[in-house]
């Protein structure tokens, strides 16, 4: 399928990605979080990352990359490289939390097991320490009635941390919101940390919105919160929204989050998309032979393609480093890299 050019779409294409704050049951769901904070002592992204126990490599030689020029890159140990239960989708960085040091990585991954032989795990965090290359998973977990936790089942094909915050969306539903101040250790599945999710903001499900990925853009003012979807045909839509001073999703006095603008994505099979100084960026999937996409372009111009390893999925932009970076999720072939915008 020729590849479309990146063009602004009508507000009207926007409007099935208003969100609103889910408040239905918030009293309860305010209760059940009090009741896991109760019952869990709480820690940090900066102890997490001093503490992580797993050990990543950099730049070492991966048949994945299959000549693909990057900049730079790290994998995963041998166990979470390998493994069919866990499959890595959402990127970001510290680049976009704003955090100054250590320089840091979180990755999303969604459980596929067999479902009649384990039970349902939900989705994790990995935060990687790019000095040390230590990093370590995070579960995140929705607290019962009782405030015990519980697995999340969703794909979780993208991950935004910005301050404070992390959001992951969820395909049919909208935005969860986890908050990292809520970080805490934990005990759910073997898992040394547990992050409770605190709030979402939901769209109208009857207007077909897909949230399928998610990323920042720290290069507008104010800074943008993007997410698309992915389509196996056509061209789908990327959907961009403001942020507040918080981190919270700018909202009018309605309590509805709208976006600013939507844009159409230049093909089908789209992973993830930034937009950084003007320019778009988009991985694709479905390429030909060993290798995938990475397509650029600025809106109303003719798309770039690069040559991607095989299962690019999310996107992020290192500002210091003036790089794009992805994850891929095939097994044996999972590595975080980056090339320059």
């Amino acid at each position: 399928m020729a590849l479309a050019r990146v063009a602004r779409l009508p507000a009207s294409a926007a409007l099935p990605y208003a969100l609103r704050r889910d408040t239905t049951g918030a009293a309860a769901r305010e209760q059940a979080l009090a009741a896991f904070r109760g019952a869990h002592r709480t820690t940090t992204v900066a102890k997490v990352l001093a503490t992580a126990s797993r050990v990543a490599t950099r730049k070492r030689p991966v048949a994945a990359l299959n000549g693909v020029a990057a900049s730079d890159w790290f994998c995963f140990d041998a166990k979470d490289d390998a493994t069919e239960k866990w499959y890595p989708q959402g990127l970001s960085c510290g680049s976009d939390a704003g955090l100054s040091s250590p320089s840091a990585f979180a990755v999303s991954w969604y459980w596929k097991p067999d479902p009649t032989a384990e039970p349902e795990r939900g989705i994790r965090v990995s935060f990687l320490n790019v000095a040390t290359l230590r990093y370590a998973h995070v579960l995140l977990v929705e607290p019962d009635a009782d405030g015990n936790p519980t697995p999340i089942n969703v794909h979780a094909g993208g991950l935004v941390w910005y301050k404070n915050l992390l959001y992951v969306p969820d395909t049919t539903g909208g935005l969860r919101i986890f908050d990292l101040r809520d970080l805490s250790e934990g005990g759910l599945f073997g898992y040394s940390f547990m992050l409770p999710q605190s709030d979402m903001w939901r769209c109208d499900p009857a207007l077909g919105a897909r949230f399928s990925f998610a990323s920042l853009d720290r290069s507008a003012d104010p800074v943008l919160l993007v997410s698309g979807e992915y389509l196996t045909s056509g061209t789908g839509r990327v959907v961009r929204w403001a942020l507040a001073a918080d981190g919270t999703l700018a909202a009018d006095a309605d309590g509805t989050a709208v976006p600013v603008d939507a844009y159409n994505s230049p093909g089908q099979k789209i992973q993830g998309a930034v937009s950084y100084k003007g320019r778009w960026y988009f991985s694709q999937s479905g390429g030909t032979g060993a290798n995938d996409r990475l397509l650029t372009a600025l809106p109303g111009q003719a798309v770039q393609e690069r040559k991607y390893p095989k299962g690019p999925e999310d996107l992020t932009v290192w500002r210091g480093k003036n790089t794009v970076w992805t994850v891929a999720e095939k097994p044996r072939g999972r590595v975080i890299f980056g090339v320059p915008l």
